[in-house]
């Protein structure tokens, strides 16, 4: 791109590259889980690759152009602005939206509009910034939750101005905060979350606010903003996981609230049930629970009959039909709650394991179905790394766990697939070559497996080591937001939440998988201990420090060699990266593990191979490999066993 000062009219162009971008590698992703040979597979991730890596170079450097005049000390001009608004709030969707990007941008904003009070533009912008700061806690950046709370509620400092407000889009903007502080706020999980009750107190306010002359004098006949308070009382009841912990004011409201829009749901579907929303069905029969009219176990009966009610009705994902918000919410919110009732239930433990187990291989089998319909959006990564991190608790022996792991999470997550497997593989590798020259070095590990009273032969090491690879980035998955964001540079807060990634695996293995805990939570450490992270863990007197350091070796074989998955750095040769790994032996590596790529010839042609000649073939085997498991699982309906 030619160099030149910015301007508003770049501005606009660089938001539209950026959506075309956004685009252009969407559509790639889809002709890569459509290709029907190696050949066409391997062209389009090749073209895939380059299209990154030019989209890289260029948001590099109209990113900086950006940033010298929103992060500068010099105030915004009006005309700079106005460009910002239009095409990052007014003209952007949040399927385009680059999350911690537009944070930055709209905090100027913000500061610029507020000065001059004007409404029409800060009105959008605090209520755009609630949500982009919410979209943050979910990727487990929990300090913006405050900062999300006090944008709605700054939004709702300005609603006595509702009657000079003459534009009905932005006066629709008041009913929006008031539908994040009442529905979505209150079930984010932080140490900050407000409480049941304090989202009893919004929803009372809106009500009041709704039916209050100012609002009901200019706008009592518009059917939007009677339908965006109903949507509220009908959402707020996604608190109903809350609700038996709440205090008896908000459960009586519970009550109410969950009557009146069950009431209004049956009159307005004609008596057909099935088509009640997720969250009004259930908040519904928690109601009943609470006010005595029936039990858990009544209310799990009639559950699951509407379940298969509404399954046969609308069958999911029919070859005729695409994924829509609602059979989403449908597919994976019932059978959660289900499966929590259950928990609740002391006696049937039987009959109870017995619908566990049907609800956990009903909602594996939809995450293996939007695969094999190549529907693939964060949401339903997400969703899926919530289901795996809930659902592992309830399946019974280790190996069975790991399988479920692997296939319903490793093998869903495109955005951490490959190097998964490659890690895994280059693990193998390392450990073999271990032992022909360095046996003594896995003896704790032996050990290690031994205390977990598991098999620890040679073969039985090289596979938990492997199975250490494959896992060892899972908590990645839960920041795919972050980690898919490709092209362009991470910011500094971006980078903070990334390295957050190894704790947020490691919380996954507990239990019988705790023996995997360490090498998850240890893998970015130096091998002297005196950098890396997590800051606040030491792996000197680890049993299964060898690992932890095998780990670190296959990243930096990996990541320094990756010529196609990995567009903000310039890949090097195999004996590049040797030569640095040889640089920092004894502080940030293992002087053994190093020293086995000297000694054992074998071992660096294998690794070579691997990561530089036929990476993409690999890669291919992967994605084969990967497809093959679906297909295979689709139909072992009795996969898993699960707790009774």
């Amino acid at each position: 791109m030619k160099k030149e000062s910015l301007n508003p009219a770049l501005i606009r162009a660089v938001y539209s590259s950026y959506r075309n971008q956004r685009r252009i590698l969407n559509d790639l992703n889809i002709k890569m889980s459509t290709a029907s040979s190696e050949d066409e597979w391997i062209s389009v991730f090749k073209e895939r690759s380059d299209t990154l890596r030019v989209a890289y170079d260029v948001n590099t450097e109209t990113g900086a152009l950006i940033s010298n005049v929103l992060f500068s000390d010099n105030k915004l001009t009006y005309e700079y602005a106005e460009a910002f608004f239009h095409e990052d709030c007014k003209n952007a969707s949040d399927s385009e939206r680059d999350v911690f990007i537009s944070c930055n941008t709209l905090e100027k904003l913000a500061v610029f509009y507020r000065e001059r009070h004007d409404l029409l533009r800060l009105i959008p912008i605090l209520n755009d910034l609630g949500k982009l700061y919410s979209a943050t806690v979910k990727m487990y950046y929990d300090e913006n939750y405050i900062k999300a709370l006090n944008c709605f509620r700054e939004v709702l400092d300005y609603k006595g101005n509702y009657n000079i407000i003459p534009e009905i889009s932005v006066r629709k903007l008041f009913f929006e905060a008031y539908y994040n502080l009442c529905c979505v706020l209150p079930i984010m999980e932080t140490k900050y979350t407000i409480t049941a009750s304090e989202a009893l107190d919004y929803l009372l306010e809106v009500l009041s606010f709704y039916n209050s002359p100012l609002v009901q004098r200019i706008d009592g006949g518009n059917e939007d903003i009677r339908l965006s308070v109903e949507l509220i009382k009908q959402n707020w009841l996604w608190i109903e996981y809350r609700i038996d912990s709440a205090d008896p004011e908000t459960k009586s409201a519970f009550i109410k609230v969950a009557h009146s829009v069950y009431d209004d749901s049956v009159k307005a579907f004609d008596n057909d049930v099935t088509k009640i929303p997720v969250s009004t069905i259930l908040s519904y029969q928690h109601a009943l629970i609470l006010e005595g009219s029936t039990s858990y176990i009544d209310a799990v009966n009639y559950m699951m009959d509407f379940y298969y009610k509404r399954r046969a009705v609308e069958p999911p994902l029919s070859s005729a039909s695409k994924m829509n918000l609602d059979d989403f919410y449908f597919e994976t919110k019932i059978p959660i709650a289900m499966i929590k009732w259950l928990d609740k239930i002391d006696i049937l433990s039987e009959m109870c394991g017995s619908m566990r187990k049907k609800l956990m291989n009903e909602l594996n089998s939809y995450y293996i179905t939007l695969s094999e319909h190549g529907i693939f959006s964060h949401l339903i990564y997400e969703s899926a790394c919530e289901w795996c991190f809930f659902a592992i608790n309830y399946i019974s022996g280790a190996q069975e766990k790991e399988d479920f792991i692997t296939e319903m999470l490793i093998n869903r997550q495109p955005l951490t697939f490959f190097d998964a497997y490659l890690s895994s593989d280059l693990a193998a590798l390392i450990t073999e070559s271990l032992y022909l020259h360095q046996p003594i070095l896995l003896n704790s590990v032996e050990n290690c497996l031994k205390n977990f009273k598991r098999p620890a032969g040679r073969l039985d090491v090289i596979r938990f080591i492997r199975k250490c690879a494959l896992f060892h980035d899972v908590g990645l998955n839960r920041l795919c937001s972050i980690k898919g964001i490709q092209y362009r540079a991470l910011d500094e807060t971006e980078r903070y939440v990334l390295r957050k990634h190894t704790e947020l695996g490691a919380e996954l293995f507990t239990g019988e998988l705790s023996i995997y805990r360490e090498p998850v939570l240890g893998h970015h450490k130096y091998y002297d201990q005196t950098d890396g992270y997590p800051e606040n863990v030491d792996m000197s007197n680890s049993p299964l420090r060898i690992v932890c350091d095998i780990l670190a070796i296959c990243d930096a074989l990996n990541a320094g060699t990756d010529s196609i998955g990995r567009c903000y750095k310039e890949p090097k040769d195999f004996s590049i990266v040797l030569s640095e790994l040889i640089t920092f032996s004894g502080t940030r590596y293992n002087t053994n593990l190093v020293n086995l790529f000297l000694d054992d010839m074998e071992l660096s042609c294998k690794v070579d191979s691997l990561i530089s000649n036929n990476r993409l073939k690999t890669y291919y085997d992967y994605h084969v490999r990967y497809y093959e498991k679906i297909s295979n699982i689709k139909h072992q309906e009795d996969h898993y066993e699960f707790h009774s």
